[in-house]
């Protein structure tokens, strides 16, 4: 009995070791993997760290060392065309806003979608990039963490083409709190304002009176989901709105350009 639960967890051991070793090779390309084995070896010479209560491979951590050791390889010779692939089981259009706003953080502006697919299992989104280095998957961790999702796990497809799966259970898009019952000034929109209005019951608005505003106003859910837009072709310069319930975000915007709300408007917010 002894002996058969000896070679059981030894071969657990063998195992657990082989699964992290085939991690590290892929993220790392066999090639440099070869080079830099005996590194290697030392770096993950504690397994038991890199590894889930599953027993999976805890991929942030393996990506982590291996950047702080200089062995992840981020920069191309020259721009290639990047594939990166995005997993979660819900929200599909927060999801997309959340990426979107992450990779912008990152100074990834312009890009393609190459397939938006949801079915039963969740929602797929691909897109690539042209880019001269691969998106840090580290750093893209913590822009993520910012909105309230975290990654589970981190697949190299192959050479460009990376696969990321995440966790969205607590994800927020990048809205600016309120304080309720107190004026706030916004300052000049270099794009539409966002705003985080859960629980509250209205919400007013003042434009300049040396500006035009022609209110453009769309309210969502927690998904993102529309619930309730208002928009107005004439100037206005005071506004008061009643905040649908299970309303968590306003979009705050002009009808024709922000240049109309150049010098900004100011808000109040009544809570519930």
């Amino acid at each position: 009995m002894v002996k058969y639960l000896l070679v059981t967890f030894l071969f657990i051991g063998f195992a657990q070791a082989s699964i992290l070793k085939e991690k590290i090779e892929s993220f790392m390309g066999e090639k440099k993997y070869k080079t830099q084995k005996n590194l290697i070896d030392i770096l993950f010479k504690d397994e038991r760290k890199f590894l889930k209560e599953d027993a999976s491979v805890c991929d942030m951590k393996v990506l982590e060392k291996l950047k702080q050791n200089g062995i992840l390889k981020l920069f191309y010779n020259e721009p290639q065309e990047l594939n990166l692939s995005f997993f979660t089981k819900d929200n599909s259009l927060i999801f997309m806003r959340v990426i979107n706003e992450s990779l912008s953080s990152m100074g990834y502006n312009f890009f393609l979608t190459k397939r938006a697919l949801q079915d039963r299992n969740g929602f797929l989104w691909e897109i690539v990039i042209s880019t001269d280095h691969i998106v840090d998957p580290l750093i893209l961790a913590d822009r993520l963490a910012q909105r309230g999702s975290f990654i589970e796990s981190v697949e190299k497809v192959e050479k460009n083409s990376w696969k990321y799966t995440i966790n969205t259970d607590n994800i927020r898009i990048d809205a600016k709190k309120v304080e309720a019952d107190k004026t706030i000034k916004l300052k000049k929109p270099i794009k539409p304002y966002w705003i985080e209005v859960e629980d509250m019951k209205s919400i007013s608005f003042v434009s300049r009176l040396a500006d035009r505003w022609h209110p453009n106003i769309v309210f969502f859910d927690e998904k993102l989901h529309i619930v309730k837009n208002y928009e107005q072709n004439r100037v206005i310069n005071k506004l008061k709105l009643k905040i649908p319930n299970g309303v968590k975000y306003i979009k705050i915007a002009d009808m024709h350009t922000l240049s109309n709300i150049k010098r900004g408007i100011s808000i109040y917010l009544k809570s519930r």
